[in-house]
C-alpha cells in the first residue's frame, strides 16, 4: 500500500512490545519502523528514522523519562509525529494530563486490539482518540457539577488517587506518582534530571497543597481513603 502510516512503538515490557508489533504487522496501511524498550532509544532512533504515530507506554522504569515530561519533550523535538498513549492505567485525571501535554489519543491496554488499531488511524489523521469509558466518566463529572453534587473525584489507580487536584502543578503531580511507587527523592531527580532540593521543594509543595505535614500523614491519608496497596 502507498505511503504507509509509519509507526513507532515504546514499551519497556517485552511481550506488550511484540504483541503489539504483531497486531500492526497484520495491518496493510500500517508499517512498524521501530521498536523501543527505553525513552532514550526512541528519541534516538526518531531522529534518523521518523514516524507518523508514536505509540507510547506512559509509566516505564525509574531511570526513564516517562509520563508528561516524556510527551512534552517527544512534541518538541518532533512536531510532525502524533503521540498516542497505550496504558495499563485509565482514568479521567491521566487522559486529561496527556491530553494536556500534547498527546492526542489514549488507549487502555485492556480494550480490545481493533480498538487500538482505530485508534492509531484516527491519530494519525489528526483526530483525538479517548476510550468510551473515559467519556463517560468525564460526562458523569459534569452532570455532577451541574447538579452542585460535591463528590471527591477518585482514581481507579492506587497510585493516582492523590494526584488528581487541580492546585498541583505537573511537576508536583509527577514527583507525587513517583513517591507512591517508592522511589526516592534521589531516584525522581535522576529520573526527572533535576537537583534532589527541587524535587524535595516540589513534593512540599505539594504536600502543602494537600493538606498534609510529612510522608506519614501522606500514607495515613491514602489508606482512609481506601486504596491500600
Amino acid at each position: 500500500m502507498p505511503n504507509p502510516t509509519r509507526i513507532s512503538l515504546l514499551d519497556d515490557h517485552h511481550v506488550t512490545l511484540q504483541g503489539l508489533a504483531g497486531l500492526l504487522a497484520n495491518q496493510a496501511d500500517f508499517q512498524v519502523v521501530g521498536l523501543y524498550s527505553r525513552s532514550q532509544e526512541l528519541f534516538a532512533g526518531l531522529r534518523g528514522n521518523p514516524a507518523d504515530v508514536l505509540v507510547i507506554d506512559y509509566a516505564l522504569g525509574p531511570n526513564e523519562i516517562d509520563g508528561v515530561a516524556m510527551i512534552k519533550s517527544l512534541r518538541s523535538q518532533f512536531p510532525a509525529s502524533q503521540i498516542l498513549v497505550v496504558s495499563a492505567c485509565c482514568n479521567l485525571s491521566r487522559v486529561s494530563l496527556v491530553l494536556r501535554a500534547g498527546g492526542l489519543g489514549y488507549v487502555s491496554k485492556t480494550q480490545n486490539p481493533e480498538d487500538i488499531v482505530s485508534a492509531i488511524r484516527m491519530v494519525a489523521a489528526g483526530k483525538c482518540y479517548v476510550p468510551s469509558l473515559v467519556i463517560r466518566d468525564f460526562s458523569e463529572t459534569v452532570s455532577r457539577k451541574k447538579n452542585d453534587i460535591a463528590e471527591p473525584e477518585i482514581s481507579s489507580s492506587d497510585n493516582e488517587f492523590l494526584i488528581l487536584s487541580t492546585s498541583l502543578t505537573v511537576r508536583e503531580k509527577e514527583v507525587l506518582r513517583c513517591f507512591l511507587e517508592g522511589m526516592s527523592i534521589k531516584e525522581i531527580a535522576e529520573k526527572f534530571s533535576r537537583s534532589p532540593k527541587t524535587i524535595s521543594t516540589q513534593k512540599c509543595f505539594a504536600f502543602k497543597k494537600l493538606g498534609i505535614r510529612n510522608d506519614s500523614d501522606f500514607f495515613l491519608m491514602r489508606k482512609q481513603m481506601g486504596h491500600v496497596v
